[in-house]
């Protein structure tokens, strides 16, 4: 086979990848984000506290979380299928094992352990460097696509999980869910491939077309996660990405019984957080797009200022109309930040050591999300409110959008290093 034909190969296999992790992402991330519809009912049916079952989901992050760095360089030295085959497995059977929850005992191993553990292994962070790999250019734009399909899985799987948890109730509704996370995304993940693709190896791997140029390594480029961690760069990225985590999984949680406490009905809530979740789809393939065009840093830096503003509405103003203002600046900023967050650590760092590189940025979002999930619920059953709970989140927003726009991304980045030349054999 020449050359011309392997790449032609490649070129149409990146897009199977990318179909197959959309769909995985619409089912695994469409799946958490049910978790707010059943929030209360869980509580009610087994006499548990608002701190209680948010530590469950604490612990589902973090475990998820710190699992992030092994399962990224597993993802870089052996590939994709295997690993996203067996997670997205264990995925689906906890999701359906949460409907035989009898203790806190119970759904800490088959949620907080589990579904963690299986989510570390499949996560939007993961696929989103399989995607790095195989895409360079538009590298924001098919990561963007992908997050718009899990957002896309929010938005669906918010509002069946509503209508079955009316219809059957919390547990026959994670069986129905568990099963069919196993049907849909299995198959998808058998179809991926079996070894890391690296930046030498990349489709669309060139630049000016036909071979004639090589791209340059970056100043910070390296093989090694432990020398990226020595340099600023990722710690800005990192800390932003902390705060997205720990906002994120605030209002992924606790919307829902925010809105329910504050008066408005279970279905308006749900149809708030859908709402959210269909211009997130847009928000997504918008700073994907527009991140490929003016630098991803200013993207990551407006997203987080976004997200602040939507906090401060919620809090500032009580009616209805709040919880949709929220809901459409909650979802522009909600799936802006991970495309550029990977694409800005690859352009710095180079591609070999993206996954774990991702998995240390994942680490760093979901300890903030556990955090968060966990004080809220704690600050709720002490003060009978998310007011706190929600000012802190929206300080911190400042603060992260301070820090990603100090990141020095023409300095580092390999997108504004001229590209070196390369013999074309003419």
């Amino acid at each position: 086979m020449t050359a011309a034909q392997e790449e032609r190969q490649r070129q149409m296999y990146r897009w199977v990848i990318l179909v197959g992790v959309c769909l995985i992402g619409f089912m695994t991330v469409g799946t958490r984000a049910t978790l707010g519809n059943f929030f209360k009912s869980i509580i009610a049916d087994l006499h548990w506290d608002r701190g209680t079952i948010s530590f469950v989901v604490a612990v589902n992050l973090w475990i998820s979380g710190f699992l992030q760095p092994f399962t990224g360089h597993l993802l870089d030295r052996f590939g994709a299928k295997w690993l996203f085959a067996a997670s997205v497995a264990g995925y689906g059977l906890g999701v359906g094992l949460i409907g035989f929850t009898d203790s806190l005992g119970y759904l800490l191993v088959v949620y907080g352990l589990l579904v963690g553990a299986a989510t570390a292994g499949a996560s939007i962070s993961l696929t989103n460097a399989l995607v790095a790999q195989w895409f360079r250019d538009w590298r924001a734009f098919a990561m963007s696509i992908n997050n718009a399909s899990a957002a896309l899985g929010q938005l669906v799987l918010v509002y069946i999980s509503y209508l079955m948890l009316e219809a059957s109730g919390w547990r026959v509704s994670h069986f129905y869910l568990g099963a069919a996370v196993l049907v849909v995304t299995l198959p998808l993940a058998l179809l991926m491939p079996r070894r890391s693709l690296h930046a030498s190896e990349a489709a669309g791997g060139t630049r000016g077309g036909a071979g004639r140029q090589q791209v340059s390594a970056g100043p910070l480029e390296t093989t090694s996660w432990a020398k990226a961690l020595c340099s600023a760069p990722l710690w800005q990225l990192n800390g932003g990405y902390f705060v997205c985590g720990m906002t994120v999984s605030l209002f992924a949680v606790h919307l829902i019984p925010f809105a329910t406490d504050r008066g408005f009905s279970p279905e308006t809530a749900a149809k708030a957080f859908g709402f959210m979740a269909t211009i997130s789809v847009a928000g997504s393939l918008l700073s994907g797009a527009v991140s490929d065009r003016v630098g991803r840093k200013n993207i990551l830096a407006m997203a987080y200022l976004t997200r602040g503003a939507a906090f401060a509405v919620l809090l500032l103003w009580r009616h209805e109309v709040a919880l949709y203002v929220f809901a459409v600046l909650g979802g522009l900023s909600w799936l802006a930040t991970p495309p550029s967050v990977m694409a800005l650590t690859g352009e710095i760092y180079g591609m070999r050591a993206l996954g774990t590189l991702g998995g240390i940025s994942l680490l760093a979002h979901q300890i903030g999300g556990g955090a968060s999930v966990w004080l809220a619920g704690v600050l709720h059953d002490l003060t009978g409110s998310y007011d706190l709970s929600f000012t802190l989140a929206a300080v911190a927003l400042l603060g992260a959008s301070l820090l990603s726009f100090s990141i020095a991304e023409r300095r580092y980045s390999v997108r504004y290093i001229a590209p070196a030349s390369m013999p074309t054999g003419d």
